[in-house]
């Protein structure tokens, strides 16, 4: 299994993550040209794409998807309710290509299964990607950890998380109050300490590697958020390989090495 963040921030966000020969995108929220240059500085094909999965409606996750899936001919999925919010975007998609997220289903013999997470969109949905015993999980754009979400991170050996905000700095910046609300509610973003907080619940011996996402330009910092995270990790004796994702740097291919 290896993954590599192509980007993500309120700007754009798209996952590239390989198992078992399957390459598979999650998000295509930046332009076709600029998703075909991300997978170019990991030497990757987007014409070797064999699936695109979609989190959520917002630009910030759709913005390159209708494109790519017309001209590279990757088929889409996506929830119904996602579709039916952002197809004006979108543009055609073949129906040949389009298919509607519900239940867990196979990419050859890669398990995906989408799961309900709390943001403020029509739905959104994570993923995990399973073969074997290899786990990958993501959350990028959360508001509050359920059970289910807990459930769903349980036993991945690669978690993908958002680290949205500090408490601080989103009710000290230039927002509006209504965005701050939006912000900080149950449907809206992760903050630092609850991301910190989940990850030492989460932890198990296997768990190797965590990307934290989604870092608010705004109401957050990169050193902040990663600070913050592995300061309650260290107090908890953890030592995992914690990595913070930019906006607009593309992460090394990270392989699993425990199984």
């Amino acid at each position: 299994m290896k993954v590599s963040i192509l980007g993500s921030g309120s700007s754009g966000n798209s996952i590239f993550v390989e198992v078992n020969k399957v390459k598979i995108l999650i998000d295509a929220g930046f332009s076709g040209k600029k998703i075909k240059e991300k997978l170019e500085v990991i030497g990757e094909d987007i014409n070797n794409i064999n699936a695109l999965l979609i989190t959520h409606e917002h630009g910030d996750h759709t913005l390159g998807a209708g494109i790519i899936s017309r001209k590279h001919n990757i088929p889409m999925y996506i929830t119904e309710e996602s579709y039916n919010a952002c197809s004006h975007k979108l543009g055609k998609v073949e129906p040949s290509k389009l298919n509607f997220l519900e239940d867990k289903f196979y990419l050859e013999d890669v398990l995906i299964t989408p799961f309900d997470v709390m943001h403020d969109a029509v739905r959104t949905v994570g993923f995990s990607v399973e073969y074997k015993d290899k786990k990958l999980t993501l959350a990028t754009d959360i508001g509050h950890i359920t059970n289910l979400v807990k459930e769903q991170f349980k036993g991945s050996q690669i978690a993908i998380i958002e680290c949205n905000y500090d408490y601080d700095m989103l009710m000290n910046c230039e927002y509006p109050w209504d965005l701050k609300n939006r912000v900080k509610s149950r449907n809206g973003h992760l903050c630092n300490d609850d991301t910190a907080k989940f990850l030492t619940e989460l932890y198990h011996e296997n768990l190797e590697k965590v990307y934290l996402v989604h870092v608010s330009k705004d109401s957050n910092c990169y050193n902040l958020a990663y600070n913050t995270v592995e300061f309650e990790l260290i107090k908890n004796d953890i030592n995992i390989d914690l990595e913070i994702v930019r906006q607009n740097t593309v992460t090394p291919i990270y392989s699993l090495k425990k199984v």
